[in-house]
């Protein structure tokens, strides 16, 4: 008998299934099937609340008998730190933006003679905001020196 040839979905690559399983999606190669195994894990975890509670207690017995591995694995590597940091300040910005997506309370513009601008790269996710300003600089003009009484 002779199979069809597939393509992988991760690598893209031809592949015969096996003769024991006809039915194989995904290339023979080992990089594929971790990924298929962590898809099928992502997907379950968030399908199944019995397998997401199983693994949330795995989870949890592994950190009470290993209760000294986070601090010794951040104390031995700085760049780790580093990088968690920068994205958990990513995270928090989006979060506070994503907060105010709704919001047309954030500040009157009507009241200010003043250019607007907003800058970030979270804009797009203030689709129906009127204005949310996180940060406000304000520029003096320089078009009329300022004179200080003496």
């Amino acid at each position: 008998m002779n199979a069809e040839s597939r393509h992988c979905p991760y690598c893209g690559k031809k592949f015969f299934p096996s003769v024991y399983h006809r039915d194989q999606k995904i290339c023979p190669a080992a990089k594929c099937r971790k990924q298929q195994q962590r898809d099928y894990h992502r997907q379950k975890y968030q399908s199944d609340a019995e397998y997401r509670l199983v693994c949330r207690e795995s989870d949890q017995k592994w950190r009470d008998s290993n209760p000294s591995y986070q601090r010794q694995y951040r104390q031995g590597h700085p760049e780790y730190v580093e990088q968690n940091l920068r994205e958990q300040k990513r995270r928090d910005r989006k979060r506070r933006v994503q907060d105010l997506v709704k919001n047309n309370l954030a500040f009157d513009l009507k009241s200010v003679s003043a250019d607007v601008w907003l800058v970030g790269s979270e804009l797009e996710n203030l689709v129906k905001n009127n204005l949310a300003i996180s940060e406000v600089m304000i520029f003096q003009s320089v078009a009329a020196p300022h004179v200080r009484p003496e």
